[in-house]
């Protein structure tokens, strides 16, 4: 008899998955008016960042460039593991975290380190090898 409690209670919860339920949100064409007045602001309050400082490049492509930019440099020299202490220090995981000002330092940053490497120089943050 117990197994066949268990068997109804079964049944009775696959019933109740079955049946349909209202949608979260009941109308979804507000729902959509909403996401494009999130959307629009967002877009509004970058295009004022813009006025303000003009922007060259359009976000996602400059961002696509430093990340470029920063991917090379630490590839071709040697520079991972300084690329993940500057993430590290700025109090990200990952440098997919950080915005496009932080990018930028980072990229300038990194851009000091292979002149000195291109210039046969010593980087600035160590003692002199010699």
């Amino acid at each position: 008899m117990p197994h066949r409690v268990w068997v109804d209670q079964v049944r009775e919860l696959l019933a109740r998955a079955k049946t349909p339920r209202s949608a979260t949100f009941d109308n979804l064409g507000a729902l959509k008016t909403s996401i494009d007045g999130a959307l629009a602001a967002a877009e509004a309050a970058r295009q004022e960042a813009c006025l303000e400082r003009p922007c060259s490049t359009p976000f996602p492509i400059r961002r696509r460039n430093l990340m470029a930019q920063i991917g090379l440099k630490a590839k071709h020299y040697g520079l991972s593991d300084e690329v993940q202490a500057f993430v590290y220090a700025a109090g990200y995981r990952v440098i997919q975290e950080m915005d496009n000002d932080q990018l930028d330092a980072l990229n300038t940053w990194l851009a000091q380190w292979v002149d000195s490497m291109q210039t046969a120089c010593d980087s600035p943050y160590t003692p002199p090898a010699r």
